[in-house]
C-alpha cells in the first residue's frame, strides 16, 4: 500500500469520525430548564387579623427574572401589602390592585429556590367566616427566564393558593370597642386607634390592622 493510498484512507476515516460526532451532537436532546412558582397552600385568616403568605420558586436553574399576576376575590380578602422577598437582588416594586397583584424582577437570583415575594392579606370588610378565595396565577402573564451564556425561557408550572376566612373580631366590633359611648366615634377615639395601631396594642384582645385603621378614619369623617 503506497503513501497516497494510506493518506486517502486516513482522510476517509477522519471524515467518517467527524460526521459521526456531528450526528451525535445534533441528535443529543436539549435539556429543558424548568421550575415551579407556588403560593402557600391553604391559609386561614381570622376576621380582623392579617396573615402574610409567600410566593416561592423551586427549579433546576437560577432565574434572572420573573413576572406574574395573581388574581383573587376582593370581596373575600384585601391585600394590604405586597413586597419582594429575599430571592432576587433587585425588583420593581410589586403592585396591588382590587382583585389582582403583579410582580416583576429585574435582577438575578441566588440559588435555584427561594422566596420571590410576600403578600399580606386580611379578610375583606363584610367577609363571612367560611368564605374562600383562590390566589390564582394568570398563565399568560406569568413567566421566567435564565441566562447561562444565552438567555432562555424557564418552563414554569404554577401552584395556586387558597385563603379561607375564619371567625374573629370584625372591623365593626373593633370600632365599637374603641368608642365611649358606643357608636359615637370622636377625635379622641380616632387618636387612640392611631396610637394603638402604631404601638401594636390590641383592642379587646385583637390587634388593629392597617385596613382597620383606614376604616376607623372613614367612619370618623362620615
Amino acid at each position: 500500500m503506497n503513501d497516497q493510498t494510506i493518506r486517502t484512507a486516513a482522510i476517509g476515516l477522519i471524515t467518517i469520525t467527524v460526521l459521526a460526532v456531528g450526528v451525535a451532537v445534533a441528535t443529543s436532546p436539549v435539556v429543558a430548564q424548568s421550575g415551579e412558582l407556588t403560593v402557600d397552600n391553604t391559609v386561614s385568616v381570622p376576621q380582623g387579623e392579617e396573615q402574610t403568605i409567600a410566593v416561592t420558586y423551586d427549579g433546576d436553574i437560577e432565574p434572572v427574572g420573573f413576572e406574574y399576576v395573581l388574581t383573587y376575590d376582593p370581596d373575600v380578602i384585601t391585600v394590604t401589602n405586597h413586597q419582594s422577598g429575599d430571592y432576587f437582588d433587585a425588583s420593581i416594586s410589586p403592585t396591588i390592585n382590587s382583585g389582582n397583584i403583579s410582580y416583576f424582577s429585574t435582577g438575578s437570583a441566588e440559588g435555584t429556590s427561594g422566596t420571590v415575594s410576600l403578600i399580606t392579606i386580611t379578610p375583606a370588610r363584610g367577609a363571612e367566616a367560611g368564605e374562600t378565595t383562590t390566589l390564582s396565577f394568570e398563565d399568560d402573564e406569568t413567566s421566567g427566564s435564565y441566562d447561562d451564556g444565552e438567555i432562555g425561557t424557564i418552563a414554569l408550572t404554577t401552584t395556586d393558593g387558597t385563603v379561607q376566612v375564619e371567625e374573629g373580631t370584625t372591623i365593626v366590633d373593633k370600632v365599637a370597642a374603641l368608642t365611649d359611648p358606643a357608636n359615637e366615634l370622636d377625635f379622641d377615639d380616632l387618636n387612640a386607634a392611631i396610637q394603638r395601631y402604631q404601638n401594636n396594642e390590641p383592642v379587646d384582645g385583637t390587634t388593629l390592622t392597617f385596613d382597620d385603621l383606614i376604616y376607623v378614619i372613614e367612619q370618623y369623617h362620615q
